[in-house]
């Protein structure tokens, strides 16, 4: 068996059918208040580094994003379950294979990285400094930093301990926080280049030597890769059906223990199956956590008040496009179909469900404008249009799911 030809098969496989999908999201209104948002962005971006605040520590924030990225390794290895019983007698001769998948992991990691700095580098030139010779050397920097957390990834996940697998996470993290604070707030050259020599030889006295005394741990790589795919399959699940996707759960006892105590109460048992969905399966409360926590920023960011309140009915739209899959969360399953109710008791579980979703963050972003604006003209504005979208919405997406389906 050529591993190398099975490397391409698998990764031209992973890329066909995530190209499939994006087309898909890209059709979608999601994308569309993306579209906006940038525009938006791109044209309040000078005012919003004019109106911030000169004691506002950029380069410390730069420092800590920046270190979050550099230590966030995810790996693609594009094993299959079956890998453990197949592929396991050629270990040996799996290097290519493996050393494809770490490049590949490295560049596509990177991208974001770089993504994410080209976005930001009119501020960081603005604070930081102006050369664009040290902009430049910055990049190289970042990139060099991506291969050293990357390949000791690759070693942590030979350590069968996951306390030791911590550990090791958490000194990449100082280390990258320290190499990063002489490159972005002492914008030091000579520190940043003694701390990038320091690292390169932890990594050959210390992570070779544990590269060379662990053997290989599959069950971990499926698990990294299984986990990568998952949550890549889980953000297409709120713009399509995805048919064989696994469900995840986690038990999350305090949010479950809040819940019960007053969805055990409701006659309708899908009231109790969706808010279980919302809390416990998948990323849909950390969807609605994240978008509530960008779309605040984004509010105290931009200086005009009729573009806090267009960012906030903007966020409650994206909040209520990537929620609507719950209502098919449990389709793929045969059990809630044992239950002895009607189809009608899923729409009148749903429609209030998400209207009360909507309603909480209608509110919370109510008092968001209420912090961060000025007029009260508009923040009432924003809390009765928001109102009207959390109740019209929820029924008009159900009644225009159900036309979706016929046609289908």
């Amino acid at each position: 068996m050529d591993v190398n030809t099975l490397w391409k098969e698998r990764a031209s496989s992973f890329r066909n059918e995530a190209f499939r999908y994006l087309r898909l999201i890209g059709n979608s209104g999601f994308m569309f208040s993306l579209y906006a948002l940038f525009l938006a962005g791109g044209y309040f971006y000078p005012s919003f580094i004019a109106w911030l605040p000169e004691s506002f520590p950029v380069a410390f924030a730069f420092t800590i994003v920046f270190a979050y990225l550099l230590t966030r390794t995810p790996l693609r290895t594009f094993l299959k379950e079956g890998d453990v019983v197949f592929l396991l007698p050629l270990e040996t001769k799996m290097h290519p294979f493996f050393q494809r998948s770490l490049i590949y992991s490295i560049c596509v990691q990177f991208a974001a990285v770089a993504f994410l700095f080209l976005i930001l580098g009119p501020l960081f030139q603005d604070r930081i400094t102006d050369e664009t010779s040290y902009f430049f050397l910055v990049f190289l920097f970042l990139f060099l930093s991506k291969w050293w957390n990357n390949a000791a990834k690759w070693v942590e996940l030979r350590l069968q301990d996951q306390r030791e697998r911590r550990f090791s996470t958490v000194g990449r993290f100082v280390i990258n926080v320290i190499y990063l604070y002489f490159l972005f707030v002492a914008v030091s050259l000579p520190f940043t280049i003694v701390i990038l020599i320091i690292k390169f030889v932890l990594y050959v006295l210390y992570y070779r030597r544990l590269l060379a005394h662990h053997p290989l741990k599959w069950t971990l790589l499926l698990e990294e890769e299984s986990d990568r795919t998952a949550r890549f399959y889980r953000f297409v699940q709120s713009f399509t059906d995805v048919p064989y996707m696994k469900a995840k759960v986690k038990r999350r006892r305090m949010l479950s223990a809040l819940s019960d105590f007053f969805v055990w109460k409701r006659k309708n048992i899908y009231d109790v199956m969706f808010w279980k969905a919302f809390l416990r399966s998948g990323e849909y409360l950390g969807i609605y956590v994240r978008l509530l926590f960008v779309g605040s920023l984004v509010m105290y960011a931009f200086p005009s008040e009729w573009v806090r309140l267009a960012v906030a009915l903007l966020f409650l739209y994206m909040t209520s496009v990537q929620l609507k899959t719950i209502r098919f969360h449990y389709d793929v399953l045969l059990w809630p179909d044992l239950y002895p109710v009607s189809p009608m008791d899923k729409k009148k579980a749903f429609v209030p469900f998400m209207q009360v979703l909507l309603l909480m963050q209608t509110c919370l972003f109510t008092v968001v404008y209420f912090i961060v604006g000025e007029s009260l003209r508009l923040l009432f504005l924003l809390f009765i249009l928001g109102l009207l979208f959390s109740w019209m919405y929820p029924s008009f997406r159900w009644q225009y799911g159900k036309e979706k389906m016929r046609e289908v």
